[in-house]
């Protein structure tokens, strides 16, 4: 009898804590740090909202400077594809091109860009965001800093070369 009674209550936990295991994919707005809200200006709401809700395969952070209204010398501060898309990701945040209001400074402000990698069913795809850098200005994301890149098709063989012309 005690046998058949811890048996029903170690199946009880193990179908509890099994349930309980199930986490759902990370979106945009689960990201700490990252300005989602700022987004909304410059989207539609519907891309907005399909954007928002796409799960995120990984996200890194860079921080660079602005010089003459593009972002330069960036940097990879926080990776979470394991090294994969850090050079695609500086490749996309330098030379990003900003609208500034800044005037005559001899310090360049800075600025931290978030990459977003999304598994969209046609292959991976970058979504670069250009934020402000600056105290109490988190939620600020620069005008015309919205970049979107193609990066390629995730684990599909390079294509079989064609048959090559005959020499006359």
């Amino acid at each position: 009898m005690k046998a058949l009674s811890r048996l029903l209550i170690l199946l009880a936990a193990s179908g509890f804590f099994l349930a309980a295991a199930r986490v759902d994919a990370r979106t945009m707005l689960d990201l700490p740090g990252f300005s989602a809200a700022g987004l909304r200006v410059y989207l539609p709401a519907d891309a907005y909202h399909k954007l928002t809700n796409e799960p995120v395969k990984a996200w890194l952070q860079l921080r660079g400077q602005i010089i003459d209204s593009k972002v330069a010398g960036a940097r990879v501060i926080h990776s979470e594809g394991g090294g994969v898309y850090d050079k695609a990701a500086v490749q996309i945040a330098n030379g990003m091109q900003l609208y500034t209001d800044v005037t005559a400074s001899r310090l360049p402000p800075s600025v931290v860009v978030h990459v977003l990698i999304y598994q969209l069913p046609k292959g991976e795809h970058a979504l670069a965001i250009a934020q402000d850098d600056s105290l109490g200005a988190s939620n600020f994301i620069y005008s015309r800093s919205l970049r979107m890149r193609f990066l390629g098709l995730a684990n599909q063989k390079a294509p079989a070369p064609g048959p090559k012309p005959k020499k006359k």
